[in-house]
C-alpha cells in the first residue's frame, strides 16, 4: 500500500463510528471480556532485571498457555518428563480457545468448533480419546465420537434476497452460469482431496502436505486471482471463498496465498461413524471444552496465570527467565534445561536473546488480524424471517462481518431464548496497525452497536430482545497467510527450533487453526525430550516446515 492509500484508509477508519446506537435505541450495557491488552503491552518495553522475588528451578519453562504450549505440555508429561511449568500471561489459560460464559449460557471467547480430525491428525485424534470424546479406536478411518458434541442439525444457514437458505453456500436466484461455476469449483477441490502414494496435496496437519513446485507456485499468487485463472469469477462463488477466507484467516481471498486458500477446502477430509463429512465438533464455549480438558490432565499446579515473561537469556546448560507477575509487579527467575516459546512469534525477538537475523526479521513482519466479538445475551427471540429455521451458524450475504453462531444450539430447545449468540467480525479495510489502534480506540458500545448494524438485515428489530452486548479484542488473533509465507526460510528456522529452544505457536504453520497449533505442540515437546534425553525424535511426531 502506497502512502496516499495509507493516508486515505487511516482517514476513513473515523467514518466508521458514526454513532453509538441503532434505529434511536440505546446499546445495551456490557463488558469487556476475553484478553486484557495492557498486559500485553507491558513486552513493547525494555525490561533489565537485577532482582528478583522468587527462584524456580524446572526442567523445560513453556511460554503461553494457549493451545500449542498446553499441547505441549501435555505431550511432555506423556513422554514421563513431568518437570515442567507453563506461564501465561492472560488470567486463564487457553489463548484463542478459551471459552466463557453468563447467567445464561456458556460461549466461546475465540475459536468455536473444531473440524472433524483428519487421518493425518494422529496425535490430536489420541489427545481426544483421553478427553472421553473419541470414543473407540482413535486410529479408525472413521472414528465414533461423543453424540452431545457432535453439531447438532442445522448446521448453518444463509441470509440473501430477503430469505434464510440451507448451507452457506449460495443457491437461490443462481443462473445457469453462476451454477455451473460453483459446481466447477467444488470438482477441482474434490480432485485436490485425493490421497496418492506419497499422501495428499493438501493435509492437516500443513507440514504433511506435498510441498512441491506446485505448491509453491499457488503460494506466488493470491487465492482470487487463482480462481480466475481457472475461469470462475462469477460472484456468488467469490463471496463465498471470501467469507471462507475472511472466517479461518481473518482475511479477504484476494489477499490469501493460493495455496492456503485451497488448503482450507481440500485439507479438511475427517470422518466419523454416524456423521456426515462437513459436521463439526462444537460445545457452548467453542473450544474451550479443548482446554478445559487439557487443563486437567497437565495439572492446575504447573500453569501460572498473568505471568509476563519478560526476558529470556541462554546460560551454561539452559535458560534463564524473568516472569513479571502482571497483578503484584513481582518477579520470579526461572532456570530450566529447556525452553518451548508457545506464544506469538512476534513477540520473540522481544524477550529472547540471540535470535538468528533471519528468524527476528520474520517473526517481525508476520501480518496479523484483528477481530473483534460481540457475546449479544437475548431475553427473548426476536422475529425470524423467512426459510430456513435458525442454525447454529448463521451467516448474512454480503456482510462485512461473519454472522453468529448460537451457544445453547446443542439444546432441545435451540431456538428459544433465553440465549447468547456469538458475533464475528475480522477488521480489514486498512493496514493491520492501523485496524488494531481502530480496535483499541474505540469503546465498546461502537462495536456492540456494530454487531447490531450487521445483524440488521435480518434482524431489525433484534435490540428489543436483548439484554446485554459484551465483547471481545484479538488484537493480534491470527496470522495472515499472505503470499510466499510457505517458502519462508524462516518459518522453517521456527518449525525446527534449535535443540532445547522450542517453538510451539500455529503462527509456524502461517495460519491459526487449533490442529495446527495442536501439531506445532507436539513436535517442539517431540524435540525437547529427544535433546534432553540424548535420543532422536520420533519424525511421525516432528516437522521441519
Amino acid at each position: 500500500m502506497d502512502r496516499r492509500s495509507l493516508i486515505a484508509a487511516a482517514g476513513a477508519l473515523p467514518l466508521l463510528a458514526c454513532s453509538s446506537g441503532i434505529g434511536g435505541a440505546a446499546v445495551p450495557p456490557g463488558i469487556w471480556l476475553g484478553p486484557n491488552p495492557d498486559v500485553g503491552h507491558r513486552l513493547q518495553t525494555g525490561a533489565s532485571f537485577d532482582r528478583f522475588d522468587e527462584a524456580v528451578v524446572t526442567e523445560t519453562l513453556i511460554a503461553g498457555g494457549g493451545m500449542g504450549g498446553l499441547t505441549a505440555a501435555w505431550w511432555l508429561a506423556r513422554r514421563g518428563r513431568t518437570d515442567f511449568l507453563v506461564t501465561e500471561l492472560q488470567p486463564a489459560a487457553g489463548g484463542n480457545a478459551r471459552g466463557g460464559g453468563n447467567a445464561i449460557s456458556r460461549f466461546p471467547l475465540g475459536a468455536h468448533y473444531l473440524p472433524l480430525p483428519t487421518r493425518e491428525c494422529v496425535t490430536l485424534r489420541w489427545l481426544l480419546a483421553e478427553l472421553g470424546v473419541l470414543e473407540g479406536d482413535p486410529d479408525s478411518p472413521r472414528p465414533r465420537y461423543a453424540e452431545r458434541l457432535l453439531v447438532a442439525a442445522p448446521q448453518e444457514r444463509l441470509f440473501r434476497f430477503g430469505l434464510w437458505q440451507d448451507g452457506v453456500i449460495p443457491e437461490a436466484g443462481l443462473s445457469a452460469r453462476e451454477r455451473a461455476q460453483i459446481q466447477a469449483f467444488f470438482e477441482l477441490i474434490a480432485r485436490f482431496r485425493k490421497r496418492g502414494v506419497a499422501g495428499k496435496a493438501f493435509a492437516l496437519p500443513m507440514a504433511m502436505s506435498q510441498l512441491d513446485d506446485e505448491a509453491l507456485a499457488l503460494d506466488r499468487i493470491n487465492f482470487a486471482t487463482w480462481l480466475r485463472t481457472q475461469g470462475l469469477d462469477c460472484e456468488p462463488l467469490h463471496w463465498y471463498v471470501d467469507y471462507a477466507c475472511r472466517d479461518d484467516f481473518g482475511t479477504p481471498a484476494a489477499l490469501v496465498s493460493a495455496w492456503a486458500g485451497l488448503h482450507y477446502f481440500a485439507a479438511r477430509d475427517g470422518e466419523a461413524e454416524g456423521a456426515t463429512s462437513d459436521v463439526v465438533l462444537t460445545a457452548p464455549e467453542g473450544n474451550g471444552w479443548i482446554v478445559d480438558g487439557l487443563v486437567a490432565r497437565i495439572g492446575r499446579e504447573r500453569i501460572r496465570c498473568s505471568s509476563v515473561v519478560r526476558r529470556v537469556e541462554r546460560i551454561g546448560g539452559g535458560y534463564q527467565s524473568w516472569i513479571e507477575d502482571a497483578a503484584s509487579g513481582r518477579i520470579c527467575r526461572v532456570r530450566s534445561k529447556a525452553l518451548i516459546w508457545a506464544a506469538p512469534l512476534f513477540l520473540a525477538p522481544r524477550v529472547i536473546e540471540g535470535l538468528p537475523d533471519t528468524a527476528r526479521d520474520y517473526a517481525a513482519a508476520i501480518d496479523y488480524a484483528p477481530w473483534v466479538m460481540a457475546q449479544i445475551s437475548l431475553h427473548s427471540s426476536p422475529p425470524e424471517r423467512p426459510g430456513a429455521q435458525r442454525a447454529w451458524d448463521n451467516v448474512i450475504y454480503g456482510s462485512r462481518s461473519l454472522g453468529y453462531v448460537v451457544a445453547t444450539h446443542q439444546r432441545l430447545s435451540a431456538a428459544q431464548a433465553p440465549s447468547v449468540w456469538t458475533w464475528y467480525h475480522a477488521l480489514q479495510g486498512a493496514p493491520s496497525k492501523l485496524l488494531r489502534r481502530e480496535l483499541l480506540s474505540q469503546p465498546r458500545e461502537f462495536w456492540a452497536a456494530q454487531a447490531l448494524r450487521e445483524l440488521a438485515p435480518a434482524y431489525p428489530e433484534l435490540v428489543e430482545h436483548v439484554e446485554r452486548i459484551d465483547c471481545v479484542r484479538h488484537g493480534h488473533a491470527m496470522a495472515r497467510p499472505l503470499p510466499g509465507f510457505l517458502s519462508s526460510r524462516a518459518r522453517h528456522w521456527f518449525a525446527r527450533g534449535d535443540a532445547t529452544l522450542q517453538f510451539a505457536h500455529a503462527d509456524i504453520s502461517g495460519f491459526s487453526i487449533c490442529e495446527e497449533a495442536h501439531a506445532r505442540g507436539v513436535s517442539a515437546a517431540e524435540r525437547v525430550v529427544a535433546a534432553l534425553t540424548g535420543r532422536r525424535p520420533e519424525r511421525q511426531f516432528v516437522f521441519d516446515v
